[in-house]
């Protein structure tokens, strides 16, 4: 019984001084969490930034919330919320014209600039 006692001593010294080495060594190397390191500009900011890429004369003609929606990232990696993104336009000056009577193309709404 002994030598079984001292063989679980052994093994659980093994195992706590492979774990301890382990962890020493994985706090060599932390990084930051992706939401620290990959910490996002406002969404106005960087809509802004869309929007100036964007040719004069295509805004004349009108953008699409889906269109802008695309070419954004969203807080937590997928796309931006549409509610968001046109409060976004909203507070750049944007405003919505919407098409009621359009029977090939259905609904659309698009974004000028004012």
């Amino acid at each position: 019984m002994d030598e079984t006692f001292r063989d679980n001593e052994q093994f659980r010294d093994g195992l706590l001084s492979a774990l301890m080495s382990y962890q020493t060594r994985q706090s060599d190397h932390v990084l930051p969490e992706t939401s620290e390191a990959q910490t996002l500009a406002p969404l106005h900011i960087r809509l802004q930034k869309k929007v100036d890429a964007i040719p004069a004369t295509t805004q004349q003609k009108g953008l699409s919330l889906l269109e802008l929606q695309v070419r954004m990232k969203g807080r937590k990696g997928g796309m931006p919320h549409v509610g968001e993104l046109a409060a976004a336009l909203r507070r750049l000056g944007w405003i919505r014209r919407r098409q009621w009577s359009d029977g090939e193309g259905g609904f659309r709404a698009k974004w000028y600039p004012n």
